[in-house]
């Protein structure tokens, strides 16, 4: 059995009707430290769960006074309880019983009898998932509350900006005025010298040009024009040198005043690089989060979520475009034969090298492949009529054979192989995306009831 975990104390709820498969299940949890709650009645588990969330619900398919899917169904429904990450518990492996559990709202299932090494990696898994989730939730607020704060105080400096122009010296930002004819610095503040590293004698006299302040030459004179055509110039982004070589990013406002007789230009500078930075940051954590949502974290392909998007997605398109869609769902053959006989982590592998072949046979951007579930992976072909599916699903079988994945405890070969089901139809509202997995999920049964390592097709 697996080591204690060595992360934060989890918190799981279980609610069922006790049995010996949940009892031990529950037993093995505890063991590894996780804290447990059981709960026999969904009436007691619905006013528990509303005061706190468990970071994981374990739902058999009965309770003492409901059904799981029942007491699943209210839970999603309800905004105290709607977010519970939630894994039923199925008395077999049914396939019906899988999909029912997963469109009452379901994040995945175990079957019993439990294989308690896997059931355990899983949970572990779905926790992990979690916690990343909430960390990168929290990570995101916070950015987003630090942004929105440095937006707060820029827009408090905008609003005294001419009051902060005429106490020159004790500005905050950098201030610099310039002769208009040549560009040359007449006064610079304090706070130019300190950003910049130039020293106030370094820097009057000179030009921006002439300290290579300016990054980019062609900014610059970008700016002049807009100056030329205003008289004035707000908040121009840009990017500037300081003498030890660093870039930094700065807002610019830019008035034309006289002085002593003389055009030049009052330039206020406002440092804006480490907003800039939070906002590269924000953006690469919304990209990670995205990434967490929609992946499957071991074959690192598309998971569920991503595959029903994209089918919906696709499937409003093609109604529109009236253009066939093409779904095909695959399945390992003697699957688990192959983890009983190599081990889970040959398992994981397999599963990977499957992946990495499915996702290299898909040429078009609009084509997807996903992990359905366990050792089923689907693949969605938009704008591919029938025959040219096959042509696909037969490719992927013989490529799966080329891996050559040795499997001595299959009877249809010594090496792994696929079982893969097709059904193709031109979208219309008269059938739903779901509709069409369906009839896919039986072209598969039909290959496997054939005697597996082929491709079997469902009219729609």
């Amino acid at each position: 059995m697996s080591d204690r975990p060595q992360t934060a104390i989890h918190t799981i709820a279980l609610a069922t009707r006790p049995c010996e498969a949940t009892i031990g299940l529950s037993t093995l949890l505890k063991e590894q430290g996780y804290t447990i709650q059981v709960f026999e009645r969904a009436a007691a588990a619905i006013a528990a769960l509303k005061q706190a969330n468990p970071d994981l619900l374990l739902l058999g398919t009965q309770l003492c006074d409901s059904s799981g899917r029942e007491l699943c169904q209210q839970l999603r429904a309800n905004a105290l309880t709607g977010a519970i990450p939630i894994v039923f518990l199925l008395d077999s492996a049914d396939k019906a019983d899988k999909l029912h559990a997963l469109e009452a709202g379901a994040l995945d299932y175990l079957a019993k009898p439990f294989d308690l090494d896997e059931a355990l990696a899983r949970i572990r898994n779905h926790l992990n998932l979690q916690s990343a989730l909430k960390l990168m939730t929290t990570q995101n607020q916070l950015m987003v509350e630090e942004i929105q704060e440095r937006q707060r105080v820029e827009i408090a400096l905008r609003r005294s900006e001419e009051k902060f122009a005429k106490i020159f010296r004790s500005s905050p930002n950098p201030i610099t005025i310039t002769r208009l004819r040549d560009g040359h610095h007449l006064e610079v503040n304090e706070t130019f010298c300190h950003l910049t590293g130039y020293a106030a004698e370094e820097a009057i006299g000179k030009t921006a040009m002439d300290l290579a302040l300016w990054v980019s030459p062609s900014a610059r004179q970008q700016l002049f024009e807009r100056l030329s055509q205003n008289g004035s110039v707000k908040n121009y982004e840009f990017q500037f040198q300081t003498k030890d070589g660093q870039i930094r990013t700065a807002l610019l406002s830019v008035e034309v005043m006289h002085l002593q007789g003389e055009e030049c230009l009052l330039s206020l500078s406002n440092d804006i690089t480490e907003r800039v930075q939070a906002e590269l940051a924000l953006q690469q954590a919304n990209q990670e989060l995205q990434r967490l949502a929609t992946l499957d974290g071991l074959t690192q392909v598309a998971n569920r979520r991503r595959f029903d998007e994209h089918l919906a997605c696709e499937w409003r398109r093609l109604r529109r475009e009236q253009q066939p869609l093409s779904v095909i769902l695959c399945d390992v053959d003697y699957f688990k034969l192959y983890n009983d006989t190599y081990g889970h982590q040959a398992g994981d592998a397999c599963l990977q090298q499957v992946a990495q072949v499915l996702g290299k046979m898909l040429k078009r951007p609009s084509d997807l492949v996903a992990r359905y579930g366990g050792e089923e992976f689907a693949i969605i072909l938009p704008n591919t009529t029938s025959a040219g599916a096959c042509q696909v699903a037969e490719a992927v079988r013989a490529a799966i054979a080329d891996l050559q994945i040795v499997h001595v405890k299959s009877t249809v070969s010594d090496y792994v192989t696929l079982s893969l089901g097709v059904a193709t139809t031109q979208p219309s509202d008269q059938f739903t995306p779901e509709a069409l997995v369906g009839v896919a999920d039986i072209a598969l049964y039909e290959a496997k009831n054939k005697g597996r390592n082929r491709t079997a097709i469902e009219l729609f």
